[in-house]
């Protein structure tokens, strides 16, 4: 997987936690070939934030930072709803349940980092 580019330590710390419980419930409630084309969605996402990260100083420093939780938040969701069965259906919603509180947690975090990068 793609490292991405990360503006401090804590940065770092709300974002890394925040891919590895997508991914992991992304992981448990797919097939290894579904999973894999997740992964591939990732990958873009990480990718975009990436290169959008290259040129912070001349744009938008809060754009940046919201790229992952925002895009990953909305794919792991479209995933989840392609998977979605009556079978998986309390899974899934307890998942994206948790998944939803996560992502405010890890967006009211973001709005508290100061930005370094000047």
């Amino acid at each position: 997987m793609i490292k991405p580019i990360y503006s401090s330590q804590e940065h770092k710390n709300i974002i890394e936690n925040y891919i590895l419980m997508c991914v992991e419930f992304s992981k448990e409630i797919s097939t290894k070939a579904k999973y894999n084309s997740y992964l591939d969605v990732v990958e873009t996402i990480l990718e975009y934030h990436n290169n959008y990260g290259n040129g912070v100083k001349e744009n938008n420093w809060y754009d940046w930072l919201m790229i992952i939780p925002i895009n990953l938040s909305v794919a792991t969701n479209g995933f989840f709803a392609g998977l979605e069965t009556k079978s998986n259906s309390s899974k899934i919603r307890a998942f994206k349940a948790v998944l939803d509180e996560m992502v405010h947690e890890v967006t009211d975090k973001i709005d508290a980092l100061e930005q370094i990068n000047d």
